[in-house]
């Protein structure tokens, strides 16, 4: 389990990186939608945390899911998608509890300065607060 003093820790290292690029592709299990999965996210720290996400055209919603391998997520941003009690549609989940992967993060906080953006902005946004540098590409299929 990762507590939540740790989780702090890694969300505020710096340098953490993500060396390929990210490309949302369809998947016929989730169609219309487009997926991307295991993306690696290195860190000084030595956990081990893969990113998926998730880009619905027909909403124009994305989410970014950050997950501790064997554990379970520990940070997600979920853009304008379904509202989640007071942190409306554009939020952010994090890690509260040691219990909170288990429970697929229950604490939503409200995150408006995402709302209007589109996927490739979110994703700036994301990695400077995040302090993770990505090396690769965003990669959506044309036409997105």
């Amino acid at each position: 389990m990762i507590s939540r003093e740790d989780f702090e820790s890694l969300r505020d290292l710096p340098n953490k990186t993500i060396s390929e690029d990210i490309i949302f592709r369809a998947d016929k299990n989730v169609s219309p939608n487009l997926i991307f999965e295991k993306v690696k996210v290195q860190n000084t720290l030595g956990y081990e945390i893969e990113l998926n996400g998730t880009y619905k055209p027909s909403h124009d919603s994305s989410t970014f899911n950050f997950i501790q391998r064997g554990i379970g997520p520990i940070c997600r941003f979920d853009v304008n998608s379904t509202a989640h009690k007071d942190a409306g549609r554009t939020h952010k989940h994090t890690l509260h509890n040691e219990s909170d992967p288990r429970r697929n993060l229950p604490v939503a906080h409200p995150r408006p300065d995402l709302d209007g953006k589109s996927v490739e902005e979110i994703w700036k946004t994301i990695c400077k607060q995040s302090k993770i540098k990505h090396q690769g590409r965003l990669i959506l299929p044309e036409g997105y």
